[in-house]
């Protein structure tokens, strides 16, 4: 007899409460590990070439400091700090340029690079699969459901604001829209430093409106971050349930 043909235990929220425990420690493969070695080879590269171009900058600010506020550096010191703003610039340069190389190098690869991770993510949720399938399937339908009234609970409320999925994006242009077209960022730096007085209240009303629309659209893409979380555990219910 398997696990879920075994009796309901006498506690059944209890059950599920365990279901969505476990399901809480789930997550998807991260996208470093889909990256191919000569990807993280870049990566690690650009994380040094830029370490390396901060470093020089730094340097030439300070030489550049002592310059202008201490004393002038002879010639020699000079050129130093030339030499010290060219290696921060073609290092920054390689910091960006290395991940684009590898990354078209990569593509050449995209079938088995593909195939590869796709065995790779079938592998880490099969193992998931595999506890989920160690509780009872009512437990598991319970918890489904559970998971799916969040989901639609969340999408709805967005909906109720927005009218559509997409409307974030949507709303997060309108925002920069508005505050383009009122003048850009001087406007708003101008009306922040005005504060709410008379005669500025319709510009502050018209800053709240944009920041509240800034605000709620941000917060409807969290909400669909969490969504794809809650779908990925749904997922894996589903897998084990038709197992």
């Amino acid at each position: 007899m398997s696990s879920m043909e075994k009796d309901f235990p006498t506690n059944p929220l209890e059950e599920t409460f365990k279901v969505l425990e476990y399901l809480s420690q789930c997550e998807p493969r991260k996208a470093a590990s889909r990256r191919t070695g000569k990807e993280m080879q870049a990566a690690r590269f650009a994380n040094r070439a830029l370490l390396v171009g901060a470093i020089g900058l730094g340097l030439a600010a300070l030489l550049a400091y002592w310059h202008t506020s201490q004393s002038p550096l002879p010639n020699m010191m000079k050129n130093v700090a030339l030499v010290l703003i060219v290696i921060s610039t073609v290092s920054t340069l390689a910091s960006l340029l290395a991940p684009i190389f590898a990354s078209a190098r990569t593509l050449v690869r995209w079938k088995t690079i593909s195939l590869r991770n796709m065995l790779a993510d079938i592998e880490h949720e099969n193992a998931f699969v595999e506890t989920l399938k160690s509780h009872h399937e009512k437990a598991l339908a319970n918890a489904r459901y559970w998971l799916e009234l969040k989901v639609n609970r969340a999408e709805a409320r967005v909906a109720y604001f927005f009218g559509e999925k997409a409307a974030g994006l949507a709303l997060l242009g309108t925002a920069y829209v508005c505050a383009k077209e009122f003048g850009g960022f001087p406007w708003l730096s101008q009306t922040l430093m005005a504060g709410p007085v008379t005669g500025s209240l319709g510009d502050t009303i018209l800053i709240m409106v944009i920041a509240l629309i800034l605000g709620v659209s941000i917060g409807a893409m969290l909400l669909k971050h969490v969504n794809a979380r809650y779908r990925f555990q749904i997922e894996l219910i589903d897998n084990a349930l038709r197992q």
